[in-house]
């Protein structure tokens, strides 16, 4: 009996090493945005910040979440399956107080506590908060509502996740995409077109933001508009925001062996109808600039830096109409460019 009981204990260490590495801890370090990614919805036009590498779900005029990972969206649908995620919405309700909004969420759904409403603030605006769970333990579904309004439009910002560790392990994420909320509001038209104090909405939307975000390419770092969204191009990189054709884009360009003024000059040649090029300060490095205007109504701009058997081409375009709203933002971006 003794020997076997000897035998046995080793097997059965092993099945509780076995059982315990089969278990996966979560990490519960608190989550950074990184980089983002700001969402418009096109009927609404709310809009707000989310982390580039999360999952979106959305319905235009609507709503659109992002949820932390594919997983996690399965743990908010059904609730006994997927990853213990997080999730960010925003949505409108047109039509509606932002009181009767949050009763009607209230009786939406059973088993949840909801909180009493209190004052907060939504897109610069006053808002309603209310908070929500199905319970107190590690894993209780949980998160909080934001409702204001602009006209007959409320928009609502949604924080949620599962128990109260990932309420603070995803806080910096729900910080940030809450604060940037832009709130929700119906284009006014008088005989087919928008009317004036509509479009100026539009055109204030549109501005490239006074905050930056950093961009790491390859060989060099930028800032640009935070409201801007980025996009690959067969060169490089283009970041551009509502305003479409007003934009900031870095190529990079093998030199040929070209020093900067051989290189600047062979392109002013070959691609800006020998238009002037001047001197330049890109960031810290000495470059040269083309001023130049290829499609009416747009100003633009490139500026060249050679290192080695590299160069970069920084091409900024903006609307002549609101050229003291975007081309000092974007000489801002320019003056930002390092090369690593």
């Amino acid at each position: 009996m003794l020997k076997r009981a000897i035998l046995t204990l080793p097997l059965l260490a092993l099945g509780l090493l076995v059982a315990s590495c089969g278990k996966k801890t979560e990490d519960m370090a608190p989550v950074q945005p990184g980089e983002t990614i700001t969402f418009k919805d096109q009927v609404y036009k709310f809009s707000y910040k989310a982390p580039k590498a999360w999952v979106a779900e959305s319905t235009p005029g609507k709503s659109t979440a992002y949820f932390s990972t594919q997983a996690s969206e399965v743990r908010f649908q059904k609730f006994t399956e997927g990853e213990f995620g997080a999730k960010i919405e925003v949505g409108v309700k047109d039509g509606v107080t932002k009181e009767t909004a949050v009763e009607e969420y209230k009786k939406s759904i059973e088993g949840i506590t909801f909180s009493a409403p209190e004052p907060a603030t939504l897109g610069g605006q006053p808002a309603l908060k209310i908070s929500f769970n199905t319970g107190t333990d590690a894993d209780a579904y949980m998160g909080y509502r934001i409702y204001s309004n602009k006209d007959s439009i409320v928009t609502y910002f949604e924080a949620s996740t599962f128990g109260k560790g990932r309420m603070d392990k995803y806080k910096a994420v729900f910080d940030l995409a809450e604060q940037s909320v832009t709130l929700g509001y119906v284009l006014h038209l008088k005989s087919g077109k928008i009317d004036s104090a509509t479009m100026d909405q539009l055109k204030k939307e549109a501005m490239p933001s006074a905050n930056m975000s950093s961009y790491s390419g390859n060989g060099y770092t930028i800032q640009y508009p935070d409201n801007f969204n980025t996009q690959a191009t067969a060169k490089g990189m283009k970041f551009e925001g509502d305003w479409k054709g007003a934009s900031i884009i870095v190529d990079g360009i093998p030199s040929n062996g070209l020093d900067l003024v051989k290189f600047a000059s062979e392109n002013s040649k070959n691609n800006y109808g020998n238009a002037p090029v001047q001197n330049a300060t890109v960031g810290t490095e000495a470059g040269k600039m083309i001023n130049y205007s290829v499609v009416s109504g747009v100003s633009s701009r490139a500026y060249f830096v050679v290192r080695g058997a590299s160069a970069f081409r920084i091409t900024i375009n903006w609307p002549k109409e609101m050229e003291s709203s975007f081309k000092p933002t974007f000489e801002k971006s320019v003056a930002s460019f390092k090369l690593k």
